[in-house]
């Protein structure tokens, strides 16, 4: 490594492990609950309708759909996009819309056009690890920005707004982009109202930024109204929407998009160009092909189903083992349930004893803030464990945040490290 110390780029210097991506490592092992990876339920994906459908589009295209596509995505999935989205309040032609690598490739290409050293990114607080990981290689500064149950603190985002340029004494000094996950946001799990969704276009208008709208989970809604799209109260292409088939599809295939004014769609794909070409052209097709044949709509209902009982038994099952001095969020949708511990527990210290003490993984909050605050705080995902693995795996997690309230409360500390530590390494710094 001595050698390429001297040739890394000073950028990498802000390079970390996602906990996201390490989360795999536990995600693996049959001997460990984890609700680290907020991944699609294997259980959820129709194997023998997704091959036949597969098999169709080998023969209706042959050679081609092993071929490479055009850097945009195929035309016919652009086309059925934008429709749907047209159909949702979002006026939108297929030139508008790019299709990626899923939505994290979007994102990378966002900050690539936009974003130079320094220039900085309203982000929530706490706030989604590829979206800050994104900006943070193309080495933004971030404005971190708190959550309430209503989402993104709008009014929070104006004072900090009005501050900065009282203090610059001149507009266009601010942000140059905000970054949201407004539906059941990762890692918090609350929705952004409606009205926060239309301030936050305002100030958008009102102090030049651009909105980044990032919606992977949006129609994985259990109850409740659905909102409208942020980019819907967008008067001037300054909201730039991003959607995925990875969490309500199959998330193997990567196929996500992103839209927007033309010209920012043309700055982009030629980004693209110079990364990967084009983007998985048999996974474009075979999303066609489920699209037509109602395929999708069918496995998103049945998901839907799927995911809420499996919110239900997680929310139950902490009422019943959790101390009662901890706190959660109760989403409406998607995968993910936020925890709070009591003040002075550190999740991230805390992860490799409940792995070795009760074989139970989780995300630490921390990593989900730019600001270095939530060491108190826990992300859990519902959505890939089985049934039986939830119930059992929060009365697990419950015995032992018990166990650490009591040690706190004595004044004692851990004897060592534990055995598992060094067997799980990087995993336990990375949480």
């Amino acid at each position: 490594m001595g050698l390429w110390e001297g040739l890394f780029a000073a950028r990498t210097q802000r390079m970390k492990a996602s906990d996201i991506r390490e989360a795999f490592k536990l995600a693996e092992r049959g001997d460990i609950i984890s609700f680290a990876g907020g991944f699609p339920s294997p259980e959820t994906f129709p194997l023998d309708e997704v091959a036949e459908v597969a098999e169709g589009v080998a023969r209706q295209m042959g050679a081609t759909s092993l071929q490479y596509g055009p850097t945009e995505g195929l035309y016919e999935l652009r086309e059925l996009i934008a429709h749907r989205m047209t159909g949702e309040g979002v006026p939108c032609r297929p030139e508008e819309v790019l299709l990626t690598n899923g939505s994290q490739q979007a994102l990378d290409l966002i900050a690539k056009v936009t974003l130079d050293p320094g220039d900085a990114v309203i982000v929530e607080k706490p706030g989604y690890i590829g979206g800050i990981s994104a900006f943070g290689n193309y080495e933004a500064a971030f404005w971190p920005i708190p959550l309430d149950d209503d989402g993104l603190q709008v009014s929070f985002l104006e004072e900090r707004l009005l501050e900065n340029r009282a203090g610059n004494g001149r507009p266009g000094s601010g942000p140059k982009l905000c970054y949201v996950v407004p539906n059941f946001q990762n890692p918090s799990g609350v929705t952004l109202s409606e009205e926060r969704r239309r301030r936050l276009v305002e100030l958008a208008v009102r102090f030049g930024f651009a909105v980044v709208e990032d919606n992977p989970y949006g129609e994985i809604r259990f109850e409740g109204s659905p909102r409208p799209h942020v980019k819907s109260f967008d008067g001037d292409g300054r909201v730039l929407y991003l959607g995925s088939y990875s969490k309500v599809a199959f998330p193997g295939l990567r196929v996500g998009y992103v839209i927007g004014p033309e010209d920012v769609i043309r700055k982009m794909a030629i980004a693209k160009q110079g990364t990967d070409l084009c983007s998985n052209t048999f996974g474009q097709k075979l999303i066609v092909e489920c699209e037509k044949r109602g395929l999708l709509q069918r496995h998103l209902r049945s998901i839907i189903d799927v995911y809420r009982r499996k919110r239900d038994l997680m929310i139950e099952a902490m009422g019943e083992h959790f101390p009662k001095e901890v706190h959660w969020t109760y989403p409406e949708g998607g995968f993910f349930i936020w925890v709070t511990l009591p003040e002075g527990m550190d999740a991230k210290e805390m992860l490799p004893r409940a792995v070795a003490e009760e074989r139970v993984a989780y995300v630490s909050g921390g990593a989900f803030f730019t600001d270095g605050s939530g060491p108190n705080t826990i992300r859990l995902a519902y959505s890939q464990a089985p049934d039986e693995w939830i119930v059992e795996g929060i009365r697990r997690l419950g015995a032992f945040l018990k166990r650490e309230m009591a040690r706190r409360k004595a004044g004692a500390r851990p004897a060592g490290k534990p055995p598992l530590e060094q067997e799980i390494g990087e995993l336990s710094r990375t949480f």
